[in-house]
């Protein structure tokens, strides 16, 4: 039987999030200790909390919303590449990684996955992610799907200025994921199962992802 690895992290009230925006709220509104039929509980969260998906509208006016995302992009092979060391992915390293002619969907893991055996450490700006040029090979090698382990998939410092990952990739409406927990994943090929919350007109939901073995 093929493992399958759960590679999204666990909404939870103490959780790490972006700067200003609040953790998940979950609140009981029916409770069978209380006398009521069934255990019901209401729940309120930002639409880019834990591991989620970034539509196009997410950075571009107009753009894609996530309820609308393809589902040939969000299902299907996948290719996980380990990235050692500080700093970000660039395009001359995804040259060295020789990434298979075809490959559709990357997802990258970092020394941040380290960071979520405390999901609760707090957030830090000193993370690895990609580029602008690893984002602008992307394009040109016709990844449909982008996938990191940290909250964001934008370098922080001089280099965010404008946002150029985000802009690059959702302008040629490849999908984001951001917020995945790869530790117990190595590096190579699998099956991958995204499956954001269909929010009308969402500009980001969270997502269940699974990776299976090959």
């Amino acid at each position: 039987m093929k493992k399958v690895f759960d590679v999204s992290l666990v909404l939870s009230p103490d959780m790490v999030t972006w700067p200003g925006e609040p953790g998940p709220r979950i609140d009981p509104l029916r409770r069978i200790a209380k006398g009521d039929s069934a255990n019901v509980s209401l729940v309120t969260f930002g639409d880019h909390t834990g591991t989620h998906v970034d539509p196009p509208i997410h950075f571009i006016e107009g753009g894609n919303t996530v309820d609308r995302l393809p589902i040939a992009s969000l299902v299907g092979p996948c290719r996980v590449l380990e990235f050692k060391g500080g700093g970000h992915v660039s395009g001359k390293w995804l040259d060295d990684a020789h990434v298979p002619s075809g490959t559709e969907r990357l997802l990258f893991k970092t020394r941040n996955s380290a960071r979520w055996a405390d999901p609760t450490a707090p957030f830090t700006r000193d993370f690895s992610s990609i580029d602008a040029s690893a984002a602008a090979w992307c394009i040109a090698h016709g990844v449909r799907l982008v996938g990191v382990d940290y909250l964001s998939i934008e370098p922080q410092g001089p280099e965010k200025a404008g946002y150029p990952v985000h802009h690059t990739l959702l302008g040629a409406n490849v999908v984001i994921i951001e917020g995945l927990d790869l530790r117990a994943v190595a590096a190579g090929e699998y099956d991958l199962v995204c499956a954001p919350i269909k929010l009308k007109d969402g500009d980001g939901a969270p997502a269940r992802v699974f990776l299976i073995e090959r």
